[in-house]
């Protein structure tokens, strides 16, 4: 006897719940992502999603912009660098939280307002320090650079725990001394790269630069 397959009730899809399911489906690995996918989870049938996102394309620039409209900037203070250096922590956290969803981010070629919202934030920072406007954005796209770059160094490890990522010291102190000395040398460091005390001195360092610049641009 054939088992009744039960539907959806009409109208029961909607965009938010659409980006839902695509989001967890994502999360399990962002290659598996397609409209039969999040279709299987939700239930329905593929052609109910094309109703709300005519490809697929469209259906992934709308997942992004919900992961990046969840970026919450960091309350102003007197302090342009340290807004800046909130900000930066605050967008990284983001990307760490959704580390299936950096590189899509990073290549996909239409940013949405989310993405647009992020750079008018930090922007305004910017400017507020003195940049002229080509300097606020030069600054900003090191920073993105910066944090993209450190998202995705770190992405691999994170999504999987138990990858060889995760024993680089030991891979780099196997290596021969007479060959690489330097690597073997730093090996015990390279084993924490990517963490927060490596990320905090990179940072200062960009923002040391960026306060030097506006500090010529007032002379």
């Amino acid at each position: 006897m054939a088992v009744k397959r039960t539907r959806r009730p009409r109208g029961s899809l909607t965009p938010d719940v659409i980006l839902e399911a695509a989001e967890a489906v994502a999360e399990q690995g962002f290659e598996a992502l397609s409209m039969r996918a999040v279709a299987a989870r939700l239930e329905a049938v593929p052609m109910a999603l094309y109703n709300h996102f005519a490809t697929k394309e469209q259906l992934v620039a709308a997942l992004l912009d919900r992961v990046l409209f969840r970026f919450e900037p960091p309350p102003a203070t007197d302090d342009w660098i340290e807004d800046l250096r909130a900000f930066a922590n605050a967008h990284r956290r983001l990307l760490a939280a959704h580390a299936w969803a950096v590189a899509p981010i990073f290549t996909n070629p239409s940013p949405g307002l989310a993405s647009v919202r992020i750079g008018e934030l930090a922007l305004a920072i910017l400017v507020r320090g003195g940049l002229s406007n080509a300097d606020a954005v030069a600054a900003f796209s090191g920073m993105l650079a910066l944090n993209y770059g450190w998202a995705s160094f770190t992405a691999a490890r994170d999504l999987d725990p138990g990858g060889p990522s995760h024993d680089v010291a030991a891979m780099l102190r196997a290596l021969p001394a007479e060959a690489f000395p330097l690597t073997v040398a730093t090996a015990d460091a390279w084993g924490t790269y990517g963490s927060d005390r490596d990320y905090a001195f990179a940072l200062g360092r960009f923002l040391d630069g960026l306060r030097a610049a506006a500090s010529d641009a007032t002379i």
